[in-house]
């Protein structure tokens, strides 16, 4: 993976005072990936040491100001352009930026009355490049994923920089092993998504042959933090698979940190709360190991079972989206949408 990386992070002298702002966890990851660096103030023409900038959040337009009350607005969108352009040129899909800078901060900044102020808002780069689908997070976000996914899956790539499903860790619950698919379980894939039962409430017409199964498990289902769910053995292995649960993009949302959780279950595998079981351990693993700030879902207005899956899972309802597409048979089907926040799901823990 390539990842655009604010420079003083990777040790380059490059903020207000000149100094760096090296990170440990940081300069680690480019053992196994490639660190792209990027300075937005550097790239628009402001050189350190200088003043420090803070963006008076106080304004309902941009304005990006010094300490010594001069105007560098233009300054901050050309660096914040510049560096949009060449983390395009590089394809580059996440940035780590350094946190509460006027350039890239990712959450919370300086509010713009130099008193050490933190207020929520986005740097003036961080907000450029969420614009454009490409996903920020700062220092202190992703140290605490890292740790997350290093104390849960020893050994193991960490989550938040997976490319594919097989990059992606295994989940475990009580009853339950959710694993990205491989070649081998395309007979039990097709043995339930065959089933008219399943696929058409889910939005998705019943797999035909073994080769609707194999293009699911290669194309669809290759993406990341998408898992087969297998239930559990006496040894604690993998037993049949019954199902496949992921977190994708949801096509509502213009978000960077949501993705939107998605589900299918075998029928004979109905009733027994493995989906709830499934979907509150993907949750958990897109709140603490992606470090998302909302998780949605959706299901059709006439699936019930769904919805009861939703509100176990403590889940808000939103409303509906009337007409929102059709279903197999060609009919237009309203969607019932639903969020989970990270603080929400924090609380309910």
């Amino acid at each position: 993976m390539k990842i655009a990386v604010s420079a003083c992070l990777l040790g380059v002298g490059c903020r207000y005072d000149g100094a760096a702002k090296p990170c440990e966890e940081v300069l680690a990851l480019g053992e196994e990936h490639v660190l792209i660096p990027v300075c937005p103030e550097t790239d628009g023409g402001i050189r350190a040491p200088h003043p420090p900038n803070e963006i008076a959040t106080f304004e309902r337009a941009l304005r990006v100001m010094d300490a010594e009350g001069a105007d560098n607005t233009d300054a901050f969108l050309a660096g914040a352009q510049k560096t949009l352009e060449r983390v395009r040129e590089e394809d580059c899909t996440l940035a780590i930026f350094k946190a509460k800078s006027p350039s890239c901060g990712n959450g919370r900044i300086y509010d713009g009355t130099f008193t050490g102020r933190l207020v929520p808002g986005y740097g003036v780069a961080a907000r450029l490049l969420r614009s454009e689908g490409i996903r920020v997070l700062d220092e202190q976000q992703v140290r605490v994923c890292l740790a997350v996914s290093a104390a849960r899956h020893p050994g193991m790539p960490a989550a938040l920089l997976a490319e594919a499903s097989s990059k992606c860790p295994t989940l475990s619950t009580e009853r339950l092993v959710l694993r990205p698919f491989v070649e081998d379980d395309i007979q039990d894939v097709f043995a339930y998504c065959s089933d008219p039962d399943v696929g058409p409430d889910a939005g998705w017409a019943p797999h035909r042959t073994l080769e609707d199964a194999r293009f699911f498990i290669e194309e669809i289902a290759s993406v990341p933090h998408v898992f087969g769910v297998f239930e559990r053995v006496a040894d604690g292995g993998c037993g049949p698979c019954v199902g496949s649960i992921g977190l994708i993009g949801d096509p509502q949302r213009r978000n960077v940190d949501c993705l939107m959780l998605g589900y299918a279950l075998a029928k004979q595998a109905w009733g027994h709360g493995y989906m709830t079981e499934a979907s509150r351990e993907v949750i958990r693993y897109g709140f603490e190991e992606l470090g998302l700030s909302l998780i949605t879902c959706t299901h059709y207005a006439f699936n019930d079972r769904s919805a009861r899956v939703i509100k176990k899972c403590g889940f808000e309802y939103e409303g509906v989206l009337h007409a929102a597409e059709a279903s197999p048979d060609g009919i237009l089907q309203d969607a019932a949408l639903y969020r989970l926040t990270a603080e929400a799901w924090r609380r309910g823990r």
